[in-house]
């Protein structure tokens, strides 16, 4: 615990550090990373051969694009020749959510165990969380499990089913009266839209409300707003990498956490050109154990040219839009994100509890939708003309549901491609 402190102050300085001295660490942390990886880890021993890398004269982020990139397959076919030959016998085991229908264990040594829990704590702490606030998180794997500082009346926080009924999640707020709500975004919009349905006001109000692990769009930020009072503080992060970029009280960009992570914005495996749009990579720069360098997230976004007015010198990831294997594909050729085609329905945010957009063809699309109270079929026309021009006037089904279904990690998604899977079948 005392460690897991320590990872922690050093981690809140390091948000607003000299750009050149975090530019420095980061790059001998990345050296020391690859030189390790290369020398214990046969997986990467043997990728690195393989690919002619000379790690010798490996010298940092400059040449970090001479690395191949990997991915969770490769990983989970390479089994335990991707674990440090000099690893310490005592590890802790890490299940992801698979959320890609993909999950994957790995495991880690103990004193990467406790920095990840720091960064974990980070963006919470940095935006204004207390110690001592209560928090009450919706979460697809609650636990009853409490840490022991919270008999000392820190880091209190108590877990919800993220599909629980939104009567139970009110009821259980206000027996708490925590000051913190935190959950996924579709679990925080079922919620909100019940409160604003019901006239169920929070009392007492958060003071803070964070999402993460789904993309937060525009239109749930908004009816998130009007049903808690304070507009939602987003977090990105992974299993792999855990919470490695986050938004601040301006609620812009995502600091990207660069005492803990390389991250990339690539195509084709090299860098984009600034400010423009690609996939994310990552390396952990803390994790020997079992190394993730130049490991694809799936997620595609760009980084801001410009820095944040809170002061924190960590550069600004600008969007995060979607899972770059979960892209609208079209008859012509072309790829688009989600998020570009689904913002043209935000303002149908009041009639909408939740929308989720299948691809069944390149011009084939069902639009399913959870209806609020305040749908009316004359909706139905209005939302699939707005979408006609995005959608390149593909054939569009609206259909009305009582729920979409979730992923197995619990969370929602805005867009499901089941192209492939009918191609499999």
């Amino acid at each position: 615990m005392l460690r897991r402190a320590l990872h922690l102050s050093r981690m809140l300085r390091a948000e607003r550090r000299k750009p050149e001295g975090l530019q420095i660490d980061q790059n001998e942390a990345l050296r020391k990373l690859v030189r390790h990886a290369s020398l214990h880890v046969p997986f990467y021993r043997e990728l690195y051969a393989r690919h002619g890398v000379d790690v010798d004269a490996f010298r940092g982020i400059e040449d970090l694009s001479r690395l191949p990139i990997v991915d969770k397959r490769s990983l989970r076919a390479a089994g335990e020749q991707v674990l440090a030959e000099d690893r310490p016998p005592q590890l802790v085991p890490i299940l992801t959510s698979g959320s890609t229908g993909e999950p994957y264990q790995f495991c880690i040594d103990r004193q990467h165990d406790q920095w990840r829990k720091a960064q974990y704590l980070r963006p919470y702490l940095s935006n204004g969380r207390g110690l001592h606030h209560k928090v009450l998180r919706l979460t697809a794997f609650p636990s009853s499990r409490r840490p022991w500082l919270s008999s000392l009346g820190m880091l209190r926080e108590w877990q919800l089913d993220c599909a629980a009924e939104p009567q139970r999640i009110l009821a259980r707020w206000r027996e708490l009266r925590p000051s913190v709500l935190q959950g996924y975004p579709s679990s925080l919009l079922a919620f909100a839209h019940h409160c604003l349905e019901q006239g169920a006001r929070l009392d007492p109000a958060p003071r803070l409300v964070f999402t993460d692990s789904e993309m937060l769009r525009p239109d749930v930020r908004d009816v998130l707003e009007r049903a808690f009072g304070t507009a939602p503080i987003d977090i990105f992060g992974t299993y792999e990498t855990d919470n490695i970029a986050y938004q601040c009280a301006e609620r812009g960009g995502y600091h990207v956490a660069l005492d803990s992570v390389m991250l990339e914005i690539v195509r084709d495996g090299q860098a984009v050109a600034e400010g423009e749009e690609g996939e994310l990579v990552a390396t952990v720069l803390t994790n020997h154990t079992h190394p993730f360098i130049r490991y694809r997230l799936g997620d595609i976004g760009r980084f801001a040219t410009t820095g944040c007015r809170c002061g924190r010198t960590f550069p600004l990831l600008e969007v995060i839009s979607g899972r770059a294997d979960d892209m609208i594909e079209f008859a012509d050729g072309t790829r688009r994100t989600p998020l570009n085609v689904l913002g043209r329905l935000d303002g149908f945010a009041p009639l909408v509890r939740h929308y989720q957009l299948h691809q069944l063809a390149v011009d084939r699309f069902e639009l399913w939708i959870v209806p609020s109270p305040d749908y009316t079929p004359e909706a139905a026309g209005q939302i699939l003309r707005a979408l006609e021009d995005p959608l390149q006037h593909a054939a569009i089904t609206l259909r009305v549901v009582d729920a979409a279904p979730r992923d197995p990690s619990g969370k929602l998604r805005s867009f499901i491609c089941a192209m492939k899977a009918r191609t499999r079948a």
